[in-house]
């Protein structure tokens, strides 16, 4: 009794110690397996975010990609159409107004009509252009009517009928000619008129009645805002040959991004266009002013 007395402190103090020993041994365990824990698993998981984000970012690109490419089919794939000749009548008008596009309406100069049809088309929306009569090859067995431009007019007589011509035409955002298979190819001359295009505020299409026109090569040289015509629609007058050709361009939708049609008022032609404006939406081509094609 006496000797387990005498030993008890001895005994606490050992079992302190090995209680102590314990503690900090399976302290130091669970600190090196949570130092290892921590040295795999959260690097692994890391890794595994950084490609979650990755595969999200690239999956986010795609979409962007395949948006920016939506949107750039849709802006390329734009179609003007110029309606000629314009001015004879009010009918020929009221009928292309019915179609629910903007298609421009360019109007020869002095005639009965001209004013009226210049007027009526800008307060329905619709872009308007000066029909400008040039002088073409088989001049004066072919007449290009009043108001022309002739070769034989020096620089003053070209400026000075250019101004009357305008001025009979109100609204006008451009100019395209009528005829001038023979003035178009005379660099000169074209250069003069298209100065005077250009001091106005006004852009130029090329009619493109003669391969050798010089009508492009001068708007670039002088810096005006200027496009060209891709198709004459309706060379025959046909109803169906019209809106063949339409319904072509539809088809081959991939093989072009912008395009210039020049119509005529004829009846076929624009019952032709309405057809085809069905055809158009589902192949998501955009008939558009002609202003948002020049250059």
């Amino acid at each position: 009794m006496f000797y387990s007395e005498k030993r008890s402190p001895v005994m606490w103090v050992c079992l302190i110690t090995l209680f102590a020993a314990a503690f900090f041994a399976g302290y130091s365990l669970y600190c090196w397996r949570y130092s290892q824990t921590a040295t795999v698993s959260i690097p692994s998981e890391k890794k595994g975010l950084d490609v979650k984000v990755a595969e999200n970012r690239e999956e986010r690109a795609s979409v962007r990609q395949k948006d920016k490419k939506s949107e750039k089919a849709g802006a390329e794939n734009r179609i003007a159409i110029v309606m000629d000749d314009m001015g004879h009548d009010l009918l020929s008008l009221h009928d292309l107004l019915q179609i629910d596009a903007p298609i421009t309406v360019s109007v020869l100069p002095h005639l009965a009509h001209s004013v009226t049809v210049a007027q009526e088309a800008y307060r329905a929306g619709r872009e308007v252009l000066l029909h400008l009569p040039m002088e073409p090859n088989c001049y004066p067995g072919k007449r290009p009517g009043r108001g022309a431009l002739l070769l034989r007019m020096d620089r003053d007589e070209i400026i000075e009928q250019l101004e009357e011509d305008i001025m009979d035409v109100p609204h006008i955002s451009g100019v395209n000619n009528h005829m001038g298979s023979k003035f178009m190819e005379d660099e000169e001359k074209v250069e003069i008129v298209l100065e005077q295009l250009k001091n106005k505020g006004l852009f130029f299409l090329d009619s493109l009645t003669t391969k050798n026109s010089k009508g492009i090569d001068v708007a670039r040289k002088i810096g005006l805002r200027h496009g060209k015509r891709d198709i004459f629609l309706d060379n025959n007058c046909d109803f169906k040959d019209t809106l063949d050709i339409l319904y072509r361009i539809a088809e081959k939708r991939d093989e072009w991004n912008t395009m210039v049609i020049i119509g005529h008022p004829h009846e076929s032609t624009i019952r032709a266009i309405s057809e085809a404006q069905s055809v158009f939406r589902d192949r998501h081509i955009h008939i558009v002013p002609l202003s948002d094609l020049v250059e």
